[in-house]
């Protein structure tokens, strides 16, 4: 357990830091959203507050109680926020969906869970027109827009049900406590079986309070919301967080780079949560930028870069903050004060690269089930291979480490799931004494830093009993330029007929065109494939000879993914994709 930066603010039910970021930060702008116009139509703390209390009440008169299951989906957006707060603000537990699955999922997710209401932004009402009829506990529907055919009903008059002051005093006066279950989650992850965490208010406003600790943010602060909403991710650090320090809450229009720094710089944002590909093409685009700029640019850029990192060798200083102002003026990027990554492992070059440019590129660690902020960098102390420290009020310990320290990361704090909706048996294997198991390996550095190597289920045990994390070989492959995306996973040796270590490989195209063109050659099969594997041997000679990859499977389309750039690994054996993403 870490000493945060600041006191906290407490542990507060979600209704109760609505109310509280009403008193505190009532005329401030809680959200905004580019118009086709260009400019930004920007919500308060107050018209926020004052749609909660509408739409809690409005779905109270709708036969929504405490622990009513009432499902969001949709993409992000200002009604994502007010449905998900009106709902667990009135004691019910919300089920935020992924607005990417088909029918059957949807279907079986909600009957599963009890769905009885569903809140949904028009792009995704159609796939609720079937299960209307199928779903016996499903009774109604409320667009984040217009009305619709067969009874759906439209935002403004489901808000305008809510003013009736009986119906509003209702919603307020509902005993919510921090023990009664906030969110329902399930988890599609990378395994292919989902779970459905539980998640209380406890769980959430501890969270909130431990990052708040952590972190320093406040009224001044711009976020731009850009990962889904359904994640626990981005509901926890991308809504509820803000809401916390009063700061503004942009909604990204796209995931295009182009536009992404179009809302960065327009919307002044300081803050904003990603996954490592995105980042990794933010510096990819930068790279080429470069590469294609004038020798004199060029040669200035390496001698900065080659300052930059020298200098904080040697004093700790980091010049970039001052030689790479304009290059981040020019980019677009010079109000952001934080980037903070999460989801999948960083590669280290990626976040010392982003800090020698100036800009904080902060590496945390979570877990749908643990709210989901465990660890994270921070700034003036990042440690860029790892996913920092522990929030306060959490607290980590390595279960069964080897020689190296390698071991399972499990997690104790107020911020851990009370379990697994219907399934016992699964919270008994990973809740023990007070602990929960993640499934997870890392180490602990003497600081208390923390280390991710991967899961232990992905581990592959080599003939002679040494055991390789896939996704520490994944970060030195993903540093090779030729590589777009690389899953490691074992292969069958066929003339030995044991497990070695494989790598699927999509690779970087772009970059090879480039290449090819420089070398006068066509952008051929053989080309891409003797690129790819003779960056792989070149990339493997700094590894353990165990470590070292000893399979390439070259492959033309990107690798299957969940909705936060996770390899779905579950689809592969041997190297072959065998079931549909």
């Amino acid at each position: 357990m870490t000493e945060g930066i600041r006191p906290g603010i407490g542990v507060f039910t979600v209704r109760d830091l609505v109310s509280r970021a009403r008193e505190k930060f009532g005329e401030r702008v809680f959200a905004q959203r580019r118009l086709p116009s260009g400019e930004f139509s920007r919500i308060t703390y107050e018209r926020l507050f004052d749609d909660v209390v509408r739409l809690g009440a409005a779905l109270g008169r709708m036969g929504v109680v405490p622990g009513t299951r009432v499902a969001v989906i949709g993409e992000n957006r200002y009604e994502w926020a007010v449905a998900y707060l009106a709902v667990t603000g009135g004691g019910a537990a919300c089920v935020p969906l992924d607005p990417l699955l088909k029918e059957k999922e949807l279907g079986a997710i909600m009957a599963r869970a009890g769905v009885e209401v569903v809140v949904s932004a028009p792009s995704s009402l159609a796939v609720f027109a079937g299960l209307k009829g199928k779903l016996e506990g499903l009774r109604e529907i409320i667009s984040m827009g217009e009305a619709g055919e067969g009874g759906v009903r439209g935002w403004a008059e489901t808000l305008a049900g809510g003013e009736d002051a009986a119906a509003r005093e209702d919603f307020m006066g509902r005993a919510v406590r921090l023990d009664d279950l906030a969110v329902l989650l399930f988890t599609s992850g990378t395994t292919g079986a989902s779970k459905a965490v539980m998640l209380t208010h406890r769980n959430l406003g501890a969270n909130v309070d431990q990052v708040y600790q952590a972190l320093y943010f406040d009224e001044n602060d711009v976020f731009l919301s850009l990962l889904p909403l359904h994640h626990t991710f981005e509901a926890t650090a991308g809504m509820l967080i803000p809401i916390a320090g009063g700061a503004a809450i942009t909604y990204a229009r796209s995931f295009k780079s182009k536009e992404i720094i179009e809302d960065i710089r327009d919307a002044g944002v300081t803050m904003m949560c990603g996954v490592p590909l995105l980042y990794e093409k933010m510096l990819a685009g930068l790279r080429r930028a470069v590469r294609d700029a004038p020798p004199l640019t060029r040669g200035l850029f390496k001698i900065f870069m080659a300052l930059t990192r020298a200098f904080h060798v040697v004093t700790g200083v980091n010049l970039g903050r001052f030689l790479f102002a304009g290059l981040r003026r020019k980019a677009g990027l010079d109000t952001i004060r934080m980037f903070i990554s999460g989801a999948a492992p960083l590669k280290a070059e990626v976040s010392r690269t982003f800090y020698y440019l100036g800009l904080n590129l902060l590496q945390g660690y979570g877990l749908t089930e643990t709210a989901p902020v465990v660890s994270v960098n921070v700034p003036r102390r990042i440690k860029f291979a790892s996913s920092g420290l522990t929030v306060p009020g959490v607290r980590v310990r390595i279960h069964e480490p080897n020689a190296e320290g390698v071991g399972e990361v499990a997690v104790a704090g107020d911020n851990v799931m009370v379990g697994y909706y219907g399934d016992p048996a699964m919270t008994a294997s990973v809740l023990r004494d007070g602990w929960f198991y993640s499934g997870d390996a890392g180490w602990l550095d003497r600081e208390g830093y923390l280390y991710i190597t991967g899961r232990i289920k992905n581990v592959i045990v080599t003939p002679a009993g040494k055991n390789v994390y896939p996704e520490e070989v994944e970060v030195e492959l993903g540093a090779v330029p030729e590589i777009a995306e690389a899953a490691v996973m074992p292969m069958r040796d066929e003339a030995s007929g044991r497990e070695v270590v494989g790598a699927v490989i999509f690779p970087d195209y772009e970059y090879l065109e480039g290449e090819a063109k420089r070398a006068g050659v066509p952008l051929t099969d053989a080309f891409v494939e003797g690129r790819v594997r003779d960056a792989v041997g070149d990339c493997c000679r700094s590894l353990a000879d165990y470590k070292r990859v000893k399979i390439i499977k070259v492959r033309k389309e990107e690798l299957p993914k969940t909705t936060t750039r996770k390899i779905k690994r579950y689809l592969f054996r041997d190297g072959e994709q065998v079931r549909d993403a």
